[in-house]
Formats: C-alpha cells, structure tokens, sequence
C-alpha cells in the first residue's frame, strides 16, 4: 500500500517536472489546424460558375440572379407655344433651337404641297417639342388643315406635312327666339358662327335683323368639328327647318351628280335667287371699285367703292334683286340715291339719278327687274352716269366680283334620290334624333 501510493506520487513529480510539452492530442490537433491553414493559403480562388478567368473584377455574382443594367431615364415630351410677331422668321426661329444654317437654309428652300416651309405669318403660333431640355420637334399650321413637322432627332433635321387629324360628329340643335338670333344660339351653349350660317341658309327668305319675332324657333343638323376631343368649328349644315311668324322654312344641303352642292326646299328648288349682273344698259365704266382713285372733282386720292356706268340722261335703272327700299334722298354728293335692302346679307345702291321712279318711297317693296329710277347727272359729278354699290354684311363689295350661286331647281334626274334624302332628313328634324351611322365619322 504504501509502495502504490509512493509510485503514484513519483508519476505526479515526474510530470510536473516535464517543461512545458503537450498532450499528445493537443499535439495532434494543432498538427491538423496547421496542415488545414497551409492548405487553404496555397489554394487559388474559386472562380464563379458561368464567369471565365477575370481575377481582377470586383463584383460578386451569386449563382441564379442576373446583372441588371439601370436604362437612361426618358423625360415626358413637353410641349411650348408661341405666337408669331412681326419680324420672325423661320431662320431665327430654329436658329434659337439650335439648329446649323446650313441645315436651316436647306429646310427654308423647301416647298411641300406648295407650301414653303419659310413663310410663317404674324399672329399665328407655333410650337416646339423638348425632351430632357432638349428641342426635337418644330410645328407649325399653314393652315386648318395641314401641319408641317420639322424633327430634330436624325443627324439631318428631317421635315414633313401632314393632314390634320379632325373628327366630326353629326348633331341636331334646336332654339327658340327671344330677341335674336345670336341670343338664341348663346342660351344653348353654341357659338355665334351658328347663327351666321343659319342667316346665309335662309338669307333669301327671311330677315334676320328685323323680321324675327319672339317665338320663332329653329332646327338644325350640323356637322361639329373636334380636334384632341376639342371643339373647333362647325362644318356643313346638312339640313334645317325656320318657323318665323308662323310660316315654316325647310333647307336641305343637297349635291345634283353633275353639280355643286346647295341648299334646296321641300320641293327641290333652289332657296338662292340670282342678282342681275347690272341694272341698266350702259355704253362703258367710266370707274371700277377701287381702294385708291384720284377724284375728277376734288382731285383727292380717296377710295372708289362701286362702279360708274356710263349712259344717256333718262336710262331706266332697275333693282338687281327682290328686296325693300331702305333709304331714298338726296343729297349734295351722292344727287338723288336709293338703297334697297335685298336680304340680310346683301344691300344695294343706286346714286346720281335723273329722277326717281313712280311710287318709290322707303320701306317700298321692289322686285328683281322693276325700273326705280332713271339716270342722270345728280350731285357731285362730272358728267350723267350711274354709280352702283354693292354691300355685303354692309360692308362694301365690288359688285363685278360678287359670286352669287346661280338659282336652279334640283334637275329632273336627281329628285328620287333627293326626295328619299329629304325623307330621312325631315324625319332627323322632327324626332331630333341622328340617324343609324351618321353619328361620327372621321
């Protein structure tokens, strides 16, 4: 017993003496540590799977996901307008784009459709196209119904004309008198041009400025005209009925095959009557209609606004059209003068007669033919002839230049088809409703 636990000491001296050596499995173990580290350090990296040999790039690429290229940002177009001023030219309008001049005096040069790309006129707009800051498109509207389109994204400014996109929708419109026509077509919510164009439909037959009454109404079936979903303009009346005073007016725009289009009643007449071309037999015009004549009289340059018929004293004078005398007088200028009113459009006026004719007074109905004077040598003048004016929308008009449509009747050929479209258009009027596929066209 003793001996045992003596060898057990001695075992427990003679490892305390032992300097500093391990176990062996720690030996072992940081044996294996040493072997894993070499190992390691000597190996190369691992390339990525799909990636060849690049040791130098930086981005790491997990397998399964794919590399995304960000795309450049594209800005919204955006689009400016502007209105022309006198002094603008087509040159320093894309020269303040940016444009080259060789590139502008090539463009200027150009004629598409007959239209020259140069020749812009004042008050009317253009408008320029930009993206990121940047011009890319030029656009400008010689008129309603082309645009013209210079592009800025080739390495040669590019230019082309085009028609303009409208649509068109067919609708009837209906209104009731108050004071006027125009007020009429205001409380609907029209423009006034509607009230125009139905004037000049019915010009021949009713008086729109005096011979309303409260009460009238009106019908119509017109063409609306949008552009961008906007209104822009009214187009054709295609057919329309007038209650004034009690009598009914019926107007159906219609086009014979062998002629223009025109407006016709119930009947297939023509609701356009035809002026004379002159009101007397005359030996030569001593003066045209001019905005600048020397006066034989005063010697001043002043504007000539009718037409000097040359003829012996006591010519019959006779109205060119049906239509009420609005003022017979005489004066120190004009001699002794009528002015008949033949419609709400046109006016006319015969001055420097002889004498007047038996009955003529104002508010006097004449006829188309009937003899109102005779003519003379009244007023300022230098020798007998007749000076005969023309108004329009009492404005002056040079009456060798006034086109009024020819009166005529629907021909004989044409009145089935135009009484089967009468038909169809009466029953639109009187139901206010579109017919099947007359809708919207574009």
């Amino acid at each position: 017993m003793d001996r045992g636990r003596s060898r057990t000491s001695t075992i427990r001296n003679a490892q305390q003496e032992r300097p500093g050596r391990p176990p062996v499995r720690l030996r072992y173990l940081l044996l294996l540590l040493i072997s894993v580290g070499l190992f390691y350090a000597t190996r190369p990296p691992d390339e990525p799977p799909g990636i060849q040999g690049s040791s130098q790039s930086s981005t790491v690429i997990q397998p399964g996901l794919q590399t995304v290229v960000p795309k450049p940002v594209v800005s919204d177009p955006v689009v400016s307008e502007f209105r022309i001023k006198r002094g603008d030219t087509f040159y320093g309008i894309l020269k303040d784009l940016g444009v080259d001049d060789d590139s502008i005096m090539a463009l200027a040069s150009k004629r598409l459709d007959g239209v020259s790309l140069s020749r812009l006129v004042a008050g009317k707009t253009y408008r320029v196209i930009s993206r990121n800051d940047e011009a890319v498109e030029y656009q400008y509207e010689p008129d309603e119904t082309r645009i013209i389109r210079v592009t800025f994204d080739e390495d040669y400014p590019a230019v082309s004309i085009e028609a303009i996109p409208y649509t068109t929708k067919l609708v009837t419109i209906s209104g009731t008198i108050e004071d006027s026509l125009f007020r009429a077509v205001s409380d609907i919510g029209e423009e006034p041009m509607l009230a125009m164009d139905l004037s000049e439909v019915f010009a021949w037959q009713i008086d729109f400025f005096r011979d309303l009454r409260k009460g009238d109404s009106f019908r119509v079936l017109v063409e609306k005209i949008y552009r961008d979903g906007e209104f822009v303009r009214y187009g054709r009346i295609l057919s329309t009925q007038f209650i004034n005073s009690g009598n009914r007016y019926m107007a159906f725009l219609f086009q014979p095959k062998n002629g223009r289009s025109d407006f016709f009643d119930e009947e297939g007449g023509s609701l356009r009557k035809q002026f004379l071309k002159t009101p007397l037999k005359f030996r030569r015009i001593s003066s045209g209609f001019s905005r600048r004549r020397r006066h034989p009289v005063t010697g001043k340059v002043v504007p000539h606004m009718g037409v000097d018929y040359v003829a012996p004293i006591g010519t019959p004078i006779r109205a060119i059209g049906d239509g009420k005398i609005v003022m017979k007088k005489k004066d120190s200028v004009n001699g002794r003068i009528i002015k008949i009113r033949h419609n709400s459009t046109y006016s006319s006026a015969y001055a420097h007669m002889n004498s007047f004719a038996s009955g003529m007074a104002n508010g006097v109905r004449v006829k188309q033919g009937q003899i109102i004077g005779y003519l003379g040598r009244s007023g300022r003048v230098t020798g007998p002839h007749l000076h005969f004016t023309m108004y329009r929308n009492n404005r002056y008009v040079d009456p060798r230049a006034v086109n009024v449509p020819r009166a005529s009747s629907v021909p004989k050929g044409d009145m089935e088809a135009y009484l089967k479209l009468i038909d169809d258009r009466m029953a639109v009027l009187a139901n206010g409703e579109l017919e099947a596929g007359l809708r919207t066209k574009d």
